[in-house]
């Protein structure tokens, strides 16, 4: 078999690796979770994975301790690309109940035929079947054309191909013509089912290769559909996250549904049409009614005449006469009877198109095939003979291993991305989705599940704009005239940082196909990159650059059971009473403000727009209501950034927001007599608004006063908002160059993760099995930050 993983992809309309550890890496599963009364460690497959000596002396501890590969040879023999054509669904919209339409399954399929002749790295085991993992790929918003937006993502199948996987990429063309103005949700469920029903398909037909009737005898026995990874951009990575809670809960089509849409839409029409008919019935009833009327009145006439004539008709003539009337008079009668019930039926039909007409709504658009398969779907039987294949509500669950969201949108305001490793990338150039939503998807579901299995990751990727990861996709979304960041878009002017597009498309491949072939895969080798223990390959890098971190700056949110939470703000008296029941302090910030979470939509009551949802937050001294230091960045486009001179961050979520003018300022976290055992890392998540950069000093105090401090930029680059490689200055001093972009907020803060390993400050004599205090000393003469999540992890 072959495993699966599904990409969604759409559009709206390195700094990183995420923190290093640098404990030597035992190689782990990707699902490795502890018992509730603590974190453990679960061995996974024997791989060996290359590791770096562990220094004992603290002065010269790094970042990373380990790396990982990329780019080797497959060893598989990649097919053809295949264009695959399984029939016809419908799908729905989650508000609108008229909309329901025709789409074509259809897309393309990659996977492995065959093993290379020689050589090959590949990793990844076959079921006991055989079946490969499966990938599938599905786009999103962009133009209606048939495959063009699937086939954009074939460099990807390819490489997953070679390494083992069955790499299918979803046409969803018939969806983009439409859900622009028919969609409540930004087409988040019709593409939704489109994914579930192609699932369910390559599921019922993998023994047999007879996928909804259609024969692909190549691929049958190949799908491995216990280990499927789906990955989705823009409105299609907003599907794949919606994908988890579907996945979950199904949201299905029955026949009741597709009667309830058929009245909806066809209503009128369908009563205009019986009125249409009713209307002929009557008039081709009412000629014979008129003709038989018309001579049993002349036969009447007549016998009124001969009775009335003088001298009188013969009674020969008379009996004639009125034989002739009694024998017009039945079918005179049986006429007028047929007319009289086509006139009845006519205004019993009229009475439903006067009820139709008032209920009537404006109708939202769908295809003429779908209008026209409507008109003809009037029974089940109908149904079936129109081989359209409904959404199932019932179908059991897909083992969805992971889920990788692109640049997605977030119409349907997520918060479900639990129990499934889920990994939001966030483009920083991006000019499309300008809003970054996916930090909200991130945000919004770290918490919702206390049970969570799975690790979170967002992905802040610097110089990637949206379009370049699809290769059909050609077009610059983040120009001048674009709402991309000051630094991407105004290349001549000011120096540009952005990725060309094979340089995105590089970085890309490292990072999604890295994700599927550890969590989907097992590839173990791929374990200490998302650990934030390995840096970027120079085969993910940029070319002709044999590093770059700096560009990628990675968060990670471990399971439930492998982390300890020391302080967050999502009450309104965290800083006063955080989640270990102690006080936080903060020393030294002109302003030290605690938001539960900010804004939702525009909050320009002086414009006359109020937000849907008022930030709330509240002055960490006093404990009283007090205005957010910075607006939500996400709601402002880059060319009409209101108020002006407004601060500006796009995590929305729960934050201490700390503003200070003299060096020195610090946040100090009390943790009473805390132990770590079971953990290996420190982290924290921080957002620089003002200046570019900023230091932080880290120190961890324990309960006999022993207290060591390390710098946060030895294991980040979180902490300098663009992407500039280490230069001995950076990120406590602004690079000169850099100088345009201070105060302007659209280097596009976010709560990036500074992750440090507990060895750091156990190499310094603390004992971590008995910490007081951890604090946050920021060096810099002034700055704006915004800090939240201090926590323990376990990433090994």
């Amino acid at each position: 078999m072959f495993f699966v993983s599904v990409l969604l992809t759409g559009c709206g309309g390195g700094g990183g690796g995420g923190g290093g550890g640098a404990l030597p890496l035992v190689p782990t599963t990707p699902m490795a979770v502890a018992p509730p009364d603590g974190p453990t460690d679960s061995a996974g497959p024997a791989e060996p994975v290359p590791v770096m000596p562990v220094p004992e002396d603290p002065s010269v501890l790094t970042r990373f301790s380990r790396t990982v590969p990329f780019g080797e040879k497959g060893s598989f023999v990649a097919s053809d690309q295949i264009v695959y054509n399984l029939g016809t669904t419908v799908v729905a919209d989650a508000q609108y109940k008229d909309v329901i339409y025709t789409v074509p399954l259809r897309g393309t399929v990659r996977y492995p035929n065959g093993p290379v002749e020689s050589g090959g790295a590949s990793k990844v085991q076959l079921s006991p079947s055989g079946g490969f993992p499966v990938v599938v790929f599905l786009h999103g918003m962009h133009d209606a054309s048939d495959l063009n937006n699937a086939k954009g993502y074939d460099y990807l199948q390819r490489d997953l191909a070679e390494n083992g996987y069955v790499a299918v990429s979803i046409d969803a063309g018939k969806i983009n013509g439409l859900n622009n103005s028919n969609a409540s949700d930004g087409g988040a469920l019709a593409r939704g089912q489109l994914l579930m029903t192609t699932l369910d398909i390559l599921r019922a037909g993998n023994a047999t290769g007879i996928f909804n009737g259609v024969e692909r005898t190549e691929l049958k026995g190949k799908l491995d559909l216990d280990r499927v990874g789906i990955v989705g951009h823009s409105r299609g990575a907003e599907a794949v996250a919606y994908a988890v809670e579907l996945n979950r809960q199904r949201i299905g089509i029955s026949f009741q549904d597709v009667q309830a849409t058929r009245a909806l839409r066809l209503g009128v029409s369908l009563a205009k049409a019986d009125q249409a008919k009713a209307k002929a019935a009557v008039d081709a009833a009412r000629v014979p009614a008129t003709a038989a009327a018309a001579r049993l009145k002349a036969a009447k006439d007549a016998l009124k005449n001969a009775k009335a004539q003088v001298p009188t008709a013969s009674e020969s003539v008379i009996a004639t006469l009125t034989q002739a009337v009694q024998d017009l008079q039945g079918p005179a009668s049986d006429a007028q009877a047929v007319l009289d019930a086509q006139t009845a039926a006519l205004d019993a039909v009229e009475v439903r198109l006067r009820a139709a007409q008032a209920t009537a709504v404006p109708l939202k658009p769908i295809n003429s095939a779908s209008t026209q398969w409507l008109t003809t779907v009037d029974s089940p039987d109908a149904l079936l003979q129109s081989g359209i294949v409904l959404p199932s509500s019932t179908e059991a669950p897909h083992k969805i291993r992971g889920v990788f969201s692109l640049a997605p949108i977030d119409v349907k305001r997520l918060s479900g991305a639990t129990q499934v490793p889920f990994a939001t990338l966030l483009p920083m150039c991006d000019g499309d989705v300008y809003n970054l939503p996916g930090a909200q998807i991130f945000d919004d579901s770290r918490y919702t599940a206390p049970d969570d299995v799975a690790p979170k990751f967002q992905l802040a990727v610097r110089g990637a704009n949206h379009n370049f990861y699809n290769s059909y996709w050609a077009e610059t979304d983040d120009a001048a005239s674009k709402n991309a960041s000051l630094y991407c878009n105004k290349p001549g002017l000011i120096e540009t940082l952005r990725m060309s597009a094979p340089d995105q498309r590089r970085n890309g491949a490292f990072l999604i196909e890295s994700f599927m072939r550890y969590f989907v895969g097992d590839e173990v080798q791929y374990a200490p990159y998302w650990k934030g223990q390995a840096p970027i390959p120079t085969a993910g890098c940029l070319a002709g650059e044999s590093s770059c971190d700096e560009r990628v700056v990675m968060t990670i949110h471990q399971p439930a059971a492998n982390r300890k939470l020391l302080q967050d703000f999502r009450n309104a008296d965290s800083a006063a009473n955080n989640p270990l029941g102690l006080s936080s302090t903060f020393d030294g910030f002109q302003q030290a403000i605690q938001c539960r979470f900010l804004a939702l939509g525009l909050d320009l009551p002086a414009y006359g727009v109020p937000s849907s949802r008022p930030a709330s937050c509240t002055n960490t001294a006093t404990g009283l209501s007090a205005q957010s230091l910075y607006a939500p960045g996400d709601n402002y486009a880059y060319l009409s950034y209101l108020p002006a001179g407004q601060q500006l961050i796009w995590s929305i979520t729960d934050q201490a927001q700390l503003q200070w003018s003299n060096a020195g300022a610090t946040m100090q976290v009390n943790t009473g007599d805390l132990s770590a055992s079971g953990f290996d890392t420190l982290s924290f998540r921080i957002a620089v608004v003002a200046s570019i950069g900023q230091e932080v000093e880290v120190s961890m105090t324990d309960t006999q006063g022993r207290s060591a401090t390390v710098t946060g930029s030895d294991f980040t680059d979180a902490l300098y908002g663009i992407a500039r490689k280490r230069n001995g200055t950076i990120p406590l001093v602004d690079a000169p160059e850099d100088a345009i972009y201070a105060g302007t907020g659209v280097t596009r803060p976010l709560l990036n993760m500074v992750a440090i390993p507990l060895k750091a400050f156990t190499l310094r004599n603390v004992d971590t099995g008995h910490i007081r205090q951890v604090t946050l000393r920021f060096p810099k003469a002034s700055g704006s930050v915004a800090v939240n999540d201090v926590q323990l992890q376990r990433m090994n």
